[in-house]
């Protein structure tokens, strides 16, 4: 109804009842004294059933003198001092024939109870601001944020000005969740609204209507009351949440955070009401779609005041199959059972899909070999599909079920995925497998020890199982296990049944005269059948070797020659005979400044009764009790091995020596580009180490760019800095042997008397330092460089200039012009080859496989090779087998005083990485540590270390 509408009925306004009459006065009153131009009551009801008009409808008017035509207004309360200083007595101008102007918008008041603004919201409905909570919903598209209201009354729609944003709940955003949702039947689904104003915040105290459309199943079964308290009650007249209906419900926006629940101790299912929403509840008893509306009736913007919720209401029940072992090799049958209407009719035409997840263990039948299989439950209310194994495998195979729903014209519901479920399959057999060992090199006719290891790594025992070897001419078993057979060409064990997923470990003692292949067989009931065999190697030893120092008493850093004579004891030529040398982590050898020597006696063979002497120099570099190994080689498996130590003391120390000198030109001119390059030289006897450079030049220079290292100059300091880790002793025989450091300059400014100082500090305090003065004068403005080019680079220093975890370098000065930065330099190397090791098994028990892996790495840009890496061999543990993962000829060692050397690497490119599986046993409880070190014939290389505990 309309404002015309409202006034055209002024007979009925003079019949109301005296109480009514005086309480529109006094609002009117109310009003007046107020300051309102504008006031909204409710409208007379034309059709003479009730007093007024229901809501929206309403009547405005527009009280006299509002638009300020004179002061006899009744808005003189506020401008009485104006009306006492400019009396002016003016009749006012008719009020309802030309309607005024809307007055400004005032600052709207969130103070008084009942408008004040909820929880910060988003207007696209997703995120939050100030850590408050909101309801997620479908996204406002914004059309009514600037527009003016969509309800326009009487004179409002000639009315030219724009009009004022409410910031609550008239032009609000509504917000609904969920918006669409899966529901058993019989369930109940709370859906949470709320209106997000035009200030950014939840409303509170906003009327909602809920409505189910005609087409829907199900029926409202609560809607949310905060039940506020009484003084709320009295000062806000809203309306109070009531549901009408099963379809139809009045709902109130919250003004407190309350928490539903379901009456159960479980929190995991209780929702979070925030202030400025409010909840609905909805059930369903049969199967269905519920369109649910949520309308904001005092919305004054018409596309974001509603939002619809669509719930899908599913009759289903199902129940997957369960896991089953069956034999290898047998189909397997999977059934799920789905159903309606609480278990009793069948949910025809519904599928259930199947997807294997090991493909290559098992498939469906019927589908050519793939692993995904869809079928349709049939009248019984059954999906089954067959799972065959593929043949010669066995195991446990995951198996994905869903429940699908389709969708149909009939329902007007989508195709949905209900529910999602896993069983498993697994096909059990027995399995037998063996793997021998034994040494790839024995002596003539000594005993060397083969194991046999017999396992069943399938899921059933296998039964009767019988392991047997054979000998060749010239071979015997000297000893066996108790319960094995040693016959006069073999050994035969009787084991009978071995358990699943067991292993054991049988043994003998064997002699051979010749090379010999044995052959290791396992069989077993069912047709079960393995084997391996292993070759070994036999020689008759016909080489020794003996090696002696020529004193026995030696300073560190003098040389130790020793004396060694390589003799063959046999009756035939020894042909490759090679001598090497292990020197311990102090013992280098001088030229090639590594610990370990390799090379061939001669090219001709060895022959009976002939001796070789030789002689190798080592240089020990700390005191204490020094010793060399040292091992002979000759084709057909000959070896020999001897020892040499020598007692190493410690030198008079003698003082480090550190000279300094500079080198630049006397004279240069202004715009002069030029290099100061510093000597530095250890003309002592020891190292010197972590010694810090400094170079400090006067201010009419410019430093352009300095040698790798060096540090950027301060803010307003004129000081440069180089950290060189190292400056080792000896005379300068080539510029190699000194360490040298360069800065270029430009000379900015004349200076007759121009310094360059240049200070070097060591850690122990071992100083030096020296000034270069020459004079700069004036010369030509100095020339750019041509387009594109850039100044030289300068070499870098020949000891890399950083001291490791020494101080941070200095900031860049901004006044002094381009500075030129260091030459780039690559990532640091430790230019040798490194070793790491890792413990797979700790702890372990007494007995059981300790197995870790070796890593060998060449870190250097330069190829390397004879690299010998060795471990020490704890008591009471014995290596198993040692597995090179890049050659399985790799994996060869040595046992030599203790500890275990591996084959050596004959090259490794730059980076290039190999890594070992080693197997031992421990036969004792102990916590021990291996240490791994490595030599390479460019110089020592990294160690390593792991600690394994033995348990009982």
């Amino acid at each position: 109804m309309n404002h015309h509408a409202a006034r055209s009925e002024p007979n009925r306004n003079q019949n109301l009842p005296l109480r009514q009459v005086l309480i529109v006065a006094v609002l009117l009153i109310f009003a007046v004294a107020s300051g309102c131009s504008r006031l909204r009551l409710p409208a007379i009801d034309p059709t003479g059933s009730c007093l007024f008009a229901p809501l929206p409808t309403t009547t405005e008017l527009a009280l006299p003198g509002s638009a300020g035509e004179s002061c006899l207004c009744f808005n003189c309360l506020r401008g009485f001092g104006s009306c006492l200083t400019n009396p002016s007595f003016a009749f006012p101008t008719p009020a309802f024939p030309e309607p005024v102007e809307p007055p400004a918008c005032a600052t709207p008041n969130t103070g008084a109870l009942g408008t004040a603004a909820g929880p910060k919201c988003s207007l696209l409905g997703k995120h939050c601001k100030d850590n408050e909570a909101c309801v997620p919903s479908a996204p406002c598209n914004g059309s009514c944020q600037s527009g003016p209201p969509s309800i326009l009354y009487g004179d409002e729609i000639t009315n030219t000005n724009p009009r004022c944003l409410p910031d609550r709940g008239e032009r609000g955003c509504i917000l609904l969740t969920p918006q669409k949702i899966v529901a058993p039947v019989g369930g109940e689904v709370i859906l949470l609204s709320g209106i997000c104003g035009a200030d950014g915040y939840l409303q509170m105290n906003q009327p909602l209507e809920w409505m189910l459309t005609p087409d829907s199943v199900g029926t409202f079964i609560q809607v949310g009351d905060d039940d506020p308290g009484l003084l709320h009650r009295m000062t806000v007249k809203k309306q109070r949440p009531e549901k009408h209906d099963p379809s139809y419900a009045h709902g109130l926006t919250s003004t407190k955070r309350m928490l539903i629940t379901r009456g159960n101790l479980d929190r995991s299912d209780d929702v979070q009401l925030e202030k400025g929403q409010t909840w609905i509840s909805i059930s369903s008893p049969s199967e269905g779609t519920s369109r649910v509306t949520v309308l904001a009736p005092e919305s004054e913007c018409w596309d974001q005041r509603k939002a619809t919720a669509t719930i899908y209401w599913i009759d289903a029940r199902w129940q997957f199959p369960g896991s089953q072992i069956v034999p290898a090799g047998t189909p397997v049958t999977l059934t799920t059972r789905v159903t309606r209407a609480e278990g009793s009719l069948p949910a025809r035409g519904w599928k259930v899909r199947y997807e294997v997840q090991q493909p290559e263990t098992a498939t469906f039948a019927g589908t050519n070999g793939s692993s995904v299989a869809e079928a349709v439950v049939d009248e019984n209310g059954n999906a089954t599909v067959e799972l065959l194994p593929i043949a010669g495998t066995s195991g446990t195979v995951t198996v994905d079920m869903q429940v699908i729903r389709p969708g149909g014209d009939s329902d007007n519901m989508p195709t949905m995925t209900l529910g999602r479920g896993q069983t498993f399959v697994t096909w059990s057999s027995p399995q037998l497998a063996v793997r021998a060992g034994a040494p790839s090199l024995a002596s003539f006719d000594v005993p060397y020890e083969v194991v046999a290891k017999v396992s069943n790594p399938g899921d059933q025992p296998v039964n009767n199982v019988r392991v047997s070897v054979e000998f060749p001419p010239g071979t015997r078993a000297v000893s066996a296990d108790s319960f094995a057979q040693v016959l006069p060409n073999g050994v035969l064990w009787e084991i009978g049944t071995i358990p699943a997923m067991m292993e054991l470990d049988l043994f003998m003692n064997v002699t051979s005269q010749s090379p010999v292949q044995l052959t290791i067989q396992a069989r077993g009931d069912g047709g079960l059948f393995d084997e391996d065999t292993v070759r070994v190697d036999v020689f008759r030893p016909s080489l020794s070797l003996t090696a002696q120092a020529e004193k026995e008493r030696y300073e560190a850093g003098e040389e130790v020659t020793f004396n060694i004579d390589v003799k063959n004891t046999g009756d035939r030529p020894l042909t490759n005979v090679n001598l090497k040398a292990f020197g311990d982590p102090n013992m280098l050898h001088p030229e090639r400044n590594t610990r370990e020597l390799g090379n061939q006696l001669t090219d001709g063979p060895l022959q009976p009764g002939e001796t070789w002497p030789t002689t190798i120099t080592f240089i020990p570099t700390a005191s204490g009790r020094r010793c060399v190994n040292f091992e002979a080689t000759a084709d057909g498996g000959q070896r020999a091995v001897s020892e040499a130590c020598v007692t190493v003391i410690n030198p008079i120390p003698e003082a480090p020596a550190l000279t300094l000198s500079i080198e630049s030109r006397d004279r240069v001119e202004t715009g002069d580009i030029f290099v100061v390059r510093t000597y530095i030289n250890n003309s002592g006897q020891t190292p010197i180490r972590d010694v810090r450079v400094m170079l400090q030049y006067d201010p009419q220079l410019q430093l352009l760019q300095a040698t790798e290292g060096a540090s950027e100059p301060r803010a307003g300091q004129t000081v440069i800095q180089w950290d060189v880790p190292v400056v080792n002793p000896g005379p300068i025989v080539n510029p190699n042997d000194r360490v040298v450091l360069e800065g270029q300059f430009r000379a900015m400014a004349t200076n007759p008397q121009s310094i360059v100082r240049v200070e070097a500090v060591a850690r122990d305090g071992t100083s030096a330092s020296g000034e270069h003065v020459f004079a700069i004068v004036a010369g030509a403005p100095p020339a750019l460089p041509p387009s594109g080019t850039a100044p030289p680079l300068l070499p870098p220093a020949t000891t890399p200039p950083r001291i490791p975890g020494g101080p941070g370098e200095l900031p860049a000065t901004p006044d002094t012009g381009p500075v030129a930065p260091a030459l780039p330099s690559g990532p640091a190397k430790s230019d040798r080859v490194q070793v790491e090791i890792f413990g797979r098994d700790n702890p372990v028990r007494v007995g059981q496989p300790i197995r870790y892996t070796l890593r060998v790495t060449n870190d250097s840009d330069q190829v390397d090779g004879e690299v010998s890496v060795r471990f020490n061999l704890p008591p009471g543990v014995a290596v198993e087998r040692i597995t090179q993962r890049r050659s399985p000829t790799g994996g060869e060692f040595d046992v030599k005083a203790g500890a275990i050397y591996l084959a050596d690497i004959r090259s490794m490119r730059p980076n290039e990485t190999v890594e070992y599986d080693i197997v031992m046993s421990s036969n004792q409880p102990q916590t021990f540590e291996l240490n791994v070190e490595s030599v390479s014939r460019r110089g020592p290389g990294g160690v390593d270390s792991v600690q394994t505990e033995v348990i009982p």
